[in-house]
């Protein structure tokens, strides 16, 4: 039952379980919910209540104050929002993702749950490229090409970690890694395919820094000149673009981030409240509509959706969240689960790197639910090292009584 909790958590966020509702309903824009999405939802809370409350059976080396905390300021900015009830919807389900996150940390061992991963991403691969597409770009059995690669990134994040700490049937994880990456070169999700390479690249930087000796100076000078090619790549995406022959305006993206910001300027604290702008009713978002000449539903930059969203006393929060993550998973590295460390920080970076052109930590996503899971398992690591020292230096002091 756990171990089915633990897949529903981890396949919902995906949304590769939304060509149900597109086979018997149909789509068009602006599409709201209906019973099945709304079930789905059920679903996932019913999920993540479920394995919180197992994992209150166990000992818990966790801190959970700060993650809670950025998901009770979504709640929160309901209070300010311009659509409150989605502020309120959206907020809640966000909070249980956090919820079920500390749930999976708790129960699982780290290794198991990136098996489950990779596993979900070559399920959902493999049924994108079962399943007919009638879109224009290849997305599979995602409502779209940025899920789908969104998706396949975290399958392939999945894969090499398990590649890495299984002995045996490596191969099962080398396909899926094969797997994902292809179905991701199929959508043509450009900002998808750097952060799989970005991921790899990480991944082999660490594992020659795990080895120490030379090879860990080597690495290190590796992550640097890597990190400084990461930057350039980055602050010139649009050159790139341009170079490839692709819209070099990210598919139109730079040229709606100016009215973005103006708006951003309008409630610079706070925000609009938690996914409120982009709602319909909202004549801010009308405005942009009727200016760009077409609809959208989010700020395809991450910075610029947190401002959105909860201004700038909340995007510094998710900020530190970010941060803190980064160090945990360096002591990681350095200390009680190198891998697992390896996997966390090589993930951040992809943050990074999706957050270019994509919402990233801005909503109830396979993205949001990886970032809260793995800062957790790394940070039950360290608490079950630190538990382990604190056993040790108690036993010379028994000795010394007896």
């Amino acid at each position: 039952m756990i171990y089915v909790a633990a897949a529903v958590y981890l396949v919902l966020p995906t949304e590769v379980l939304s060509f149900v509702d597109r086979m018997i309903y149909g789509e068009w824009p602006g599409k709201s919910g209906d019973k099945i999405t709304q079930l789905l939802n059920l679903l996932a809370i019913a999920s993540s209540i479920f394995l919180f409350w197992m994992g209150t059976r166990r000992s818990s080396h966790l801190n959970r104050a700060p993650p809670l905390a950025a998901a009770g300021l979504l709640v929160i900015s309901v209070l300010w929002s311009v659509a409150p009830s989605t502020t309120m919807t959206r907020s809640i389900a966000y909070f249980f993702l956090v919820v079920g996150a500390i749930g999976i940390a708790q129960i699982f061992d780290a290794d198991e749950v990136m098996r489950l991963t990779a596993f979900i991403g070559g399920f959902s691969a493999t049924i994108s490229l079962v399943l007919p597409d009638a879109a224009e770009n290849f997305r599979g059995a995602f409502p779209g090409k940025n899920q789908l690669g969104a998706a396949m990134v975290i399958g392939v994040l999945g894969g090499l970690h398990s590649i890495r700490v299984v002995r045996t049937r490596r191969f099962i994880y080398i396909g899926i890694t094969l797997l994902c990456t292809i179905v991701a070169f199929l959508s043509k999700s450009g900002t998808s395919l750097i952060t799989i390479l970005a991921l790899c690249i990480f991944n082999l930087i660490g594992r020659f820094y795990i080895k120490g000796g030379i090879t860990r100076i080597v690495s290190l000078f590796a992550a640097l000149l890597v990190t400084t090619g990461t930057i350039f790549v980055t602050l010139n995406m649009s050159v790139i673009y341009g170079l490839l022959d692709k819209d070099p305006t990210l598919t139109g993206r730079a040229d709606f981030w100016p009215y973005i910001i103006d708006y951003i300027y309008q409630k610079p604290l706070l925000g609009w409240g938690f996914a409120a702008f982009w709602m319909e009713p909202n004549p801010a978002a009308e405005e942009i509509f009727a200016t760009i000449g077409f609809y959208i539903n989010e700020a395809h930059n991450g910075l610029l959706q947190l401002l959105l969203d909860v201004g700038i006393v909340g995007t510094v929060f998710f900020l530190f969240l970010w941060m803190r993550n980064v160090v945990i998973a360096v002591k990681c590295i350095n200390g009680p689960a190198p891998v697992l460390g390896v996997s966390s920080l090589a993930f951040l970076i992809g943050i990074l790197l999706m957050g270019v052109t994509e919402q990233v930590l801005t909503t109830a996503d396979v993205w949001t639910a990886q970032f809260f899971m793995l800062g957790f398992m790394c940070e039950k690591q360290l608490g079950l090292l630190r538990q382990a020292r604190s056993a040790i230096a108690l036993q010379p002091a028994a000795l010394y009584k007896a």
